[in-house]
This record gives structure tokens, C-alpha cells and sequence, in this order.
């Protein structure tokens, strides 16, 4: 009888040969596990970290409290005061806040203004430890437009600058006043503009001057009907509405008016009339 030899193919290792084997040694390198020491230092750092942030930005004393604006003329300062703070009451990152002088966004405040103002020369400046300073320049107002809803100063290019805040401190400038419904007021990216036609505030601008020189009293107030292509005036003192066509020669316009107060309807006689006509060739029609 013969008996076969058998070989088992699990091989048991002893702790001796387990520590010599060169491939263990490499495996037991991977897995160390990290010091007390460095677990410390990292420690260390993670809090430096946090204080550093926590110093710069939630620490009080960088916190904003005093805004400067120079540079305001028609434009009231509180709402240049309202647009940062509001800024100031937010977050950014959805965690850091706006209040802080280090994360406080000098341009998210520049597009804001200029999207309710129309200035230039705008700068913001952050002064350690709390302050924000404002500067800007307001262009020249030509005139104000007047509709529905509001009273805004535009310029000669019928941009408008700002609202107006307080009309008796519009001084001498003169008025366009919107007769149709529809606003005249279109947006063209961060600025307003009247739609009107820059003729329109011209027409105004010139009569205006030229009813002054003839001695004739008018307020202030140019009304505006594009749709008819025609500009009005009333004279003072319950006087009667001045028609003229913004699109026809003004000066002939004048004429036909000068004419009509010398010979058929004096000065002191305009109060009794509830309208005077310019617009229709050299015809002149009045009641």
C-alpha cells in the first residue's frame, strides 16, 4: 500500500518572520500612524488660523461705522446713505459680513449708485480701521423732466441725473413736462434716458428765452406732446396755453405771435384767451 504526500497551500508566519519580512516592513511604514507632536502643531495652526480670521473679520473694531460723502449737490446724501447701508446689512459668501471694512465690496456699491444716480468720478475708498469715503461729481443740469410718478434733472443729452428731492430747489431751470401716458423714460444699461428727442428740450430751451424777450410772461413749465410733434406754454397770471410745433421753423412761429399781440390781442388782453394756436402754416388761431 502507498500513501501520497500532501501539501497544504496555507503558510503560517510567525511573529519573528513576520517582522523580517522586508514586504510587511513596507506595509507597516504606510500605515503609521501620525505623532502626538504633529497632532499638535496642527492643532496649533488650525487655531492661529481661526483667530487671524476671527480677528480681521468679526473683531468689532473693523467693523464700519462712519461714512463720508463729498461731492453731493442735488443728490440728497441720505440716499447714498440708504444704498450702504442696506450693502452693509448683508453677507457675502452667504457667512462673512458686508459690515466688515475687509469684505465690504466697493463695487457692488459703485454699480449700485450708478445705477440710481447718474455721476462720474465716483470713488470709494475704505480707511482702516471703520470709515468708507464717497467721492463723485454731478454733471450740470439743463433742465428737469416732470411725469407721472416723479421730477428728474437731465442734461443737454436728456440723461438723467438724479430725482429731484425738493422742487423749489430746482431753481431757474426750466420744467418739460410729459403730456402722454406712456412714460418717456427708457433704461440703457446703469443710466435713464428721456426718449423724447433732444429737439424737444432745444424747442423748449429757445422759446423760452424768446417769449422773454418780447416781454412776454410764461412759466416755467414746457409741455411735452411728441405724439403731436408740439411743445406748449402757459402764460403767466392765467393767461391763456401757447401752442407751438416743435418740427416747424420757430422763429416764423414767434413772428406770427408778435404780430397777433401787436395788432389784434394786446398783453393785457391775453388773460380774457383760453388758447393760442401757432402750429398750421401762417395761420393763427385763438379763442
Amino acid at each position: 500500500m502507498s500513501f501520497s504526500r500532501r501539501y497544504s497551500s496555507i503558510k503560517f508566519y510567525s511573529p519573528r518572520k513576520y517582522r523580517a519580512n522586508p514586504l510587511f516592513q513596507k506595509r507597516r511604514k504606510k500605515i503609521r500612524r501620525v505623532s502626538l507632536k504633529t497632532k499638535l502643531l496642527l492643532l496649533l495652526a488650525a487655531l492661529l488660523a481661526g483667530g487671524i480670521i476671527w480677528l480681521l473679520f468679526f473683531n468689532g473694531y473693523f467693523s464700519i461705522d462712519n461714512v463720508i460723502i463729498n461731492g453731493s449737490q442735488r443728490i440728497a446724501t441720505g440716499k447714498i446713505y440708504d444704498i450702504i447701508d442696506g450693502q452693509l446689512q448683508q453677507k457675502r459668501l452667504f457667512f462673512f459680513p458686508e459690515r466688515n471694512i475687509f469684505v465690504f465690496s466697493k463695487r457692488q456699491a459703485k454699480n449700485e449708485i450708478l445705477k440710481n444716480f447718474f455721476v462720474t468720478n465716483l470713488k470709494i475708498k475704505k480707511k482702516l480701521p471703520r470709515t468708507i469715503t464717497i467721492n463723485f461729481s454731478e454733471n450740470d443740469s439743463a433742465a428737469v423732466w416732470a411725469e407721472e410718478g416723479g421730477y428728474y434733472y437731465i442734461d443737454n443729452n436728456l440723461i438723467i441725473l438724479s430725482p429731484v428731492e425738493n422742487l423749489t430747489l430746482t431753481g431757474n431751470l426750466l420744467i418739460l413736462k410729459n403730456i402722454p401716458q406712456e412714460s418717456g423714460i427708457k433704461s440703457e444699461g446703469l443710466t435713464k434716458k428721456i426718449t423724447v428727442g433732444e429737439e424737444y428740450l432745444q424747442a423748449c430751451l429757445n422759446l423760452i428765452n424768446k417769449l422773454k424777450n418780447i416781454n412776454l410772461a410764461v412759466d416755467s413749465v414746457c409741455e411735452v406732446n411728441k405724439p403731436e410733434g408740439e411743445v406748449r406754454f402757459n402764460v403767466s397770471a392765467n393767461g391763456p396755453k401757447i401752442h407751438f410745433s416743435a418740427e416747424e421753423d420757430l422763429e416764423k412761429q414767434l413772428k406770427k405771435l408778435e404780430v397777433l399781440l401787436a395788432d389784434k390781442v394786446p398783453k393785457d388782453k391775453l388773460a380774457k384767451l383760453e388758447y393760442i394756436d401757432l402750429r398750421f402754416g401762417d395761420k393763427v388761431y385763438y379763442k
